[in-house]
């Protein structure tokens, strides 16, 4: 197992620390918005480790890192003379069990800096 590969850590939310030490959700914000931890694989915000959950089919929990990863994967692997569309990697994902929305997928591409298809597109 790759111990760095940080889309493995099961999600943590801002409400999940909240309910855990009856502070509000903003309070949780604004204190861990400026600390950071020294780990063995390098130094992060405590927000890095804060992510929106998505459920899959089988109930698992699921980190934005994960699908972020499954959205690159599905990318890297597609036929570049006819890429996919934000369409036709949400349905690969749901596949996988990733239930995410078009939008989400659209927005998880733009935020990796993957080109939309037509501009994915090769000629040859």
């Amino acid at each position: 197992v790759n111990d760095d590969d940080d889309s493995l850590l099961r999600p943590l939310t801002l409400k999940d620390i909240s309910d855990k030490t009856s502070v509000g959700i903003s309070t949780v914000s604004r204190v861990t918005s400026t600390k950071y931890v020294q780990t063995a694989c390098g130094m992060y915000s405590l927000k890095h480790f804060f992510s929106l959950q998505f459920t899959a089919v089988d109930g698992e929990e699921l980190s934005a890192r994960k699908v972020k990863a499954a959205v690159k994967a599905l990318v890297d692997a597609e036929d570049k003379r006819h890429p996919l569309s934000d369409e036709a990697i949400t349905a690969e994902l749901k596949k996988q069990g990733y239930h995410v929305a078009r939008r989400t997928v659209a927005k998880y591409r733009d935020m990796l800096k993957i080109p939309s298809t037509r501009l994915r597109r090769e000629h040859g």
